[in-house]
């Protein structure tokens, strides 16, 4: 057994370059890569549907505790504006009021005076469904009634009793309205599709050199806006290889189930990846590279005729080569010599290294000469 650094420029063994490609290291392998994909999407439509959806004017007569009640409201139109992670909804309100009974006087709000109003609003969570579609759960928040209708004689708020209901009602519909409407905003799953179609169609690099992506998984970051933007980001997660040889055969994968994750922290875009060379593709590499030529042992002659590479037990590579050694008197050979071992990239040289490489000639042509050859083929 013995250690075997191998560069280019030593004899027999600057192709264990590629048989170290041809067995890439065994484990987990590198980290996935991440496609970063911007999602943008337009809230501007929900408005119009809104606006179309919820009535404008609310008018109507009551009567209770013989009093006679009648109020009308008018709405401004909707406002929606995204403000970080949430979509806020805003209109006016203006109403009037009349209470009457009997003989008293009538007491009235907003009649043949300016006419009271309330500001409300709402809040809408945006997330992704499983559809990959927008999602909203919106929520009324408390309305505020600054200056409000009471009649102090009977000491009833009229606001309070009429009007309050008919606006918390429309604000509940509104909310409503929202939650409907907003998953047809927006459907990003056709994109998904299509980008995790292609990442796993193999891209040419060179020839007979191929960059091959298997998508892990998908995933969303939280959405947040600004005015009636909502933004997004689409990660995809895949292994990343480069493949020598034919173009690889690739079994499509579907799209897997949508899932969010935080937001994407990271400042750039790594792609690791492992280079995979098949043996017959490292075979012919190596023929081509180093077969028939000539190299110099001690000063003397060794012509590499042939060379194949295989695997081996336990992870190994094993190396065949077919050489022709003239070093003089007992230490002519000519035959098979077979190297294995397991290459490993060492970072802090950046060479090859096979710290367990073994080697033997034919069994057949064992001896003494053949002894004397084997140490000349190990130099």
């Amino acid at each position: 057994m013995a250690a075997c650094r191998a560069r280019y420029g030593r004899a027999l063994f600057p192709f264990l370059l590629i048989v170290a490609c041809a067995n890439p290291l065994r484990g987990q392998g590198p980290e996935p890569s991440t496609i970063v994909v911007p999602i943008r999407a337009s809230l501007a439509p929900l408005g119009p549907q809104i606006e179309a959806q919820v009535p404008k004017t609310f008018a109507d007569k009551v009567r209770e505790r013989g009093i006679d009640v009648r109020y009308e409201v008018a709405r401004a139109p909707i406002r929606l504006e995204m403000i970080g992670a949430g979509l806020h909804s805003s209109t006016t309100m203006k109403y009037a009021m009349e209470a009457c009974r009997g003989r008293f006087p009538c007491i009235s709000c907003g009649f043949g005076e300016a006419r009271r109003v309330v500001d409300v609003r709402l809040h809408s969570t945006l997330t992704w469904d499983p559809a990959w579609r927008l999602r909203s759960i919106t929520s009324p928040l408390p309305v505020h009634y600054a200056k409000r209708c009471q009649v102090t004689w009977l000491g009833i708020d009229i606001t309070r009793r009429f009007v309050a209901p008919v606006v918390e009602d429309q604000l509940a519909e509104t909310a409503r309205i929202i939650d409907r409407n907003t998953p047809g905003l927006t459907n990003i799953k056709p994109r998904a599709e299509q980008i995790w179609t292609a990442l796993q169609t193999p891209v040419e690099l060179a020839p007979r050199t191929w960059l091959v992506l298997d998508p892990n998984d998908v995933a969303l970051t939280p959405i947040v806006g600004k005015g009636s933007m909502v933004t997004s980001t689409l990660l995809l997660r895949a292994q990343t290889r480069v493949i020598v040889g034919e173009k690889p055969a690739i079994k499509q994968r579907p799209l897997p189930p949508l899932k969010t994750v935080p937001s994407e922290t990271s400042p750039g875009l790594r792609v690791p990846f492992d280079l995979e060379l098949p043996y017959e593709e490292a075979s012919r590499l190596a023929t081509r590279d180093f077969a028939g030529k000539t190299y110099k042992v001690n000063g003397k002659p060794l012509l590499v005729e042939s060379i194949r590479l295989a695997s081996a037990t336990n992870g190994r590579v094993l190396m065949e080569a077919k050489i022709d050694y003239r070093g003089g008197a007992l230490r002519n050979y000519r035959g098979m010599v077979y190297l294995e071992g397991t290459p490993r990239y060492d970072p802090a040289t950046t060479s090859i290294i096979v710290p367990d490489l073994d080697y033997s000639l034919e069994p057949k042509r064992r001896g003494f000469l053949a002894r004397i050859a084997e140490r000349a083929a190990h130099v």
